[in-house]
């Protein structure tokens, strides 16, 4: 089989067009912003979802022209000449060691203002100052000929600074600057389009651009970043097709085909939605092509292997923002199969006190949760597929716990303890767990909470199970498979020690009322009633355990 070729780590448009590599054709959308219009634009995506081959494809489009776009669809649209690109990538900047992002800022830009032909003559300039430079280069190049501005990840200096307010209002004043700069030249500029990961309202940043048009939300540009299902089946039909091969001969059977394919696809990587409509619905685009590169790993979580799920600022805020949540809070944050009503604000974080940053706001910027659906300026906001879930499942485990490395030592044992049956071994390993939350971040759990919890310990030790699951007369908490088993555990949750029989009873009465054990499944099923106390003695202390399960028993439904 002869394949188009992939190049999964690539975001050069001329690398993808000149080496026969798979480019899905965005370039429709791209003239219909592009065309007539001098923006400013700006898009806000998660980070992995094509925004740096947004810029580069702009990029090649206003310094080269369709050269390298034939049987593309911009091709008999593109009509425009060329001109001098002025291309920023922040990302490309080592935010990581102690840099002056003011001078490396001015350096950078220094030198790509002389690479466009620009003279600089900057040995008067009494502050080396990114703003100042733009004043002083098109002050000493008066022919009047346009340039275009490309900015990517406009937001990664701030993201790293969150923990530093001193730092962090100084880079959005250097940053400010220099957009108040870009606007006072706008007549000099043929296009400006800008990309982040997030859009920090209230930062004054963009607050010059009293014309941004900001694409994040727009209906007619859902689709301009990720693939659609369409366009899954029109570029990749031969790769979907090797899968099938490479998997059914992996496990020596034919369960495989195109459809199951696809539909698992679709369950670990699609189902992100951006507009304000919730029309458009795409696939991550670098879990699509890591998948069909390398097929016989299976549906991995390709987005949290390539940090993107992960980036540093998050991590570090989310240490933060988790010792602020009441019980109630940290419950919605674990709750990962259920969808929040939100407005369009509070979508978008206000950076007006960077100590008091809404968490919802940044994990939905960062990919964790994505628009389910809309009505009259509200959206349904929820997790959009399995990849992400466990994304997310790692991410608040390793910052609900006292080390971040003690999940570790459970991957293995929380498989191999639920597939042996041995009930007296799972609760032990549910208590261990248990008592390796932070007294800090938890002091104490509802039903919910210790119901969601448990989910996320289960699917970051690739266990599958699911919450809520409708069974022949009611909803079980939890289900989970391993091995031969499937197992249905019914919760309880006592602040009181004396209570603990009565809520024991509670959980196997309801397991036999609403006959959870019915099920459609190969496996064996064994219906579980568990009983949690939350701690009540010694609560200043924060080596005490946050609670332990007291009660654990099989029900018989005989």
């Amino acid at each position: 089989m002869k394949f188009t070729k992939l190049l999964p780590n690539s975001c050069d448009f001329r690398d993808l067009i000149d080496n026969n590599r798979i480019y899905v054709d965005k370039t429709a959308l791209i003239c219909q912003i592009a065309k007539d219009e001098k923006g400013p634009y700006f898009i806000s995506r998660p980070r992995r979802f094509g925004k740096s081959t947004l810029i580069n494809t702009l990029h090649e489009l206003f310094a080269h022209g369709t050269e390298k776009f034939k049987g593309l669809e911009i091709e008999p649209l593109w009509h425009d000449k060329t001109y001098k690109v002025l291309h920023i990538d922040f990302s490309s900047y080592n935010f990581l060691s102690e840099i002056n992002f003011c001078d490396y800022f001015y350096e950078d830009l220094k030198q790509k203002f002389i690479e466009l032909g620009f003279s600089v003559n900057d040995s008067n300039l009494s502050l080396k100052a990114p703003g100042l430079l733009v004043d002083n280069a098109f002050k000493n190049n008066h022919s009047g000929e346009e340039i275009v501005l490309l900015v990517d990840e406009y937001d990664t200096p701030l993201s790293a600074v969150l923990n530093n307010e001193k730092e962090f209002i100084a880079r959005r004043d250097i940053l400010h600057s220099f957009y108040s700069k870009v606007k006072e030249y706008q007549g000099r500029f043929r296009f400006i389009f800008i990309t982040g990961v997030t859009y920090y309202s209230h930062t004054s940043i963009f607050s010059a651009f009293n014309n941004l048009k900001d694409l994040t939300l727009d209906l007619r540009y859902g689709a301009l970043l990720g693939y659609t299902s369409e366009e899954l089946e029109k570029y990749f039909s031969e790769y979907i097709n090797n899968a099938v091969d490479v998997l059914n001969k992996k496990y020596h059977t034919e369960r495989y085909t195109h459809d199951v394919v696809v539909s698992e696809l679709k369950r670990n990587y699609d189902g992100y939605s951006f507009d304000e409509e919730a029309l458009n619905h795409v696939y991550n685009p670098w879990s699509i092509v890591n998948f069909f590169d390398a097929p016989v790993r299976e549906f991995i979580p390709y987005w949290v292997a390539s940090g993107g799920a992960t980036p540093t600022f998050l991590v570090n805020y989310l240490k933060q923002g988790l010792k602020k949540y009441n019980s109630n809070e940290l419950q919605s944050l674990l709750s990962i199969d259920s969808t929040v009503n939100k407005d369009t604000d509070s979508l978008y974080p206000s950076i007006e006190n960077i100590s008091n940053i809404d968490l919802f706001a940044i994990l939905y910027q960062a990919g964790y949760f994505c628009i389910k659906s809309a009505f009259d300026g509200y959206f349904k906001v929820g997790i959009p597929n399995l990849e992400v879930k466990k994304a997310y499942s790692n991410l608040v485990l390793n910052q609900l716990t006292k080390s971040q490395d003690s999940k570790l030592r459970f991957i293995e044992p929380f498989k191999e303890v639920l597939a042996s049956g041995n009930l007296d071994k799972i609760k032990e390993l549910f208590n261990t767990l248990i008592n390796e939350f932070s007294y800090e971040t938890v002091k104490k759990f509802n039903e919910a909470c210790f119901r969601d919890v448990l989910k996320l310990a289960m699917l970051t030790f690739n266990v599958s199970a699911s919450t809520e699951v409708m069974g022949a007369c009611g909803r079980a908490d939890i289900t989970a498979e391993a091995g031969k088993y499937l197992y249905v555990f019914e919760l309880k949750v006592t602040d009181n020690s004396k209570d603990i029989d009565t809520k024991l009873t509670e959980a196997k009465d309801q397991i036999i009322k609403n006959k959870y054990a019915r099920r459609l499944t190969d496996k064996t099923v064994v219906p579980v009633a568990l009983v949690l106390e939350n701690n009540s003695k010694s609560r200043d202390k924060s080596d005490t355990p946050v609670c332990e399960i007291v009660a654990l028993e099989k029900v018989s439904v005989d």
